[in-house]
């Protein structure tokens, strides 16, 4: 593929994801969608039900006729475009989480969370919610991705907190799951408190 034919599949993918919304200046993110139906989905009680309408909402969102015509048009590239998407994605979601005031909230909705109380939250959402929720849906080529995808981005947001994240990762009893995800890169600093 030449660079100008990848910069008109960038165009469209950009054309797909950011739409404007109405009354206000910035654009909406369609590649938010499948975050936020993991973060609700992982929020819950995570039966049998909920995992498989998490998964139908999921594979909903990546099977878009525009997503899977762009996809389609980029050949062997699609795959590699729609991946970059949900890698920067992942990083806008955790991004809006930590800076978002009203992510924050304990004691029905009333008290700001503590910044490292809200770090924790966001932490163990990650890694105690949607790793997992993506870890049970099977079936859906997107999925290892967003899952190397959410851990990179919390890493890049959260760096003093390796070690930690290191921990929940190892604690995964699925070694073939484990060696989805890439090595830390740990100094004694970032190592967790025994």
């Amino acid at each position: 593929m030449t660079d100008s034919q990848y910069d008109n599949f960038r165009e469209r993918m950009k054309s797909f994801r950011y739409f404007p919304l109405e009354g206000r200046k910035e654009m909406g993110d369609r590649f938010l969608l499948p975050w936020l139906y993991c973060h609700v989905y992982a929020s819950g009680k995570r039966g049998k039900g909920e995992v498989k309408r998490a998964f139908k909402e999921i594979r909903r969102f990546f099977e878009q006729k525009e997503l899977q015509s762009i996809r389609k048009d980029a050949g062997l590239d699609g795959d590699r475009i729609i991946e970059e998407e949900i890698f920067d994605s992942a990083n806008v979601y955790l991004t809006i989480c930590r800076d978002d005031d009203g992510f924050g909230r304990k004691l029905f909705g009333l008290m700001r969370m503590k910044p490292d109380e809200k770090e924790e939250k966001i932490i163990r959402d990650v890694y105690k919610g949607i790793i997992p929720l993506l870890a049970s849906v099977n079936d859906f080529a997107e999925r290892l991705t967003m899952m190397r995808a959410i851990d990179l981005a919390c890493r890049s947001i959260y760096p003093q907190r390796l070690g930690d994240m290191k921990a929940l990762l190892d604690s995964i009893e699925d070694a073939d799951l484990r060696a989805v995800f890439c090595d830390f890169e740990i100094s004694a600093e970032e190592a967790p408190e025994s």
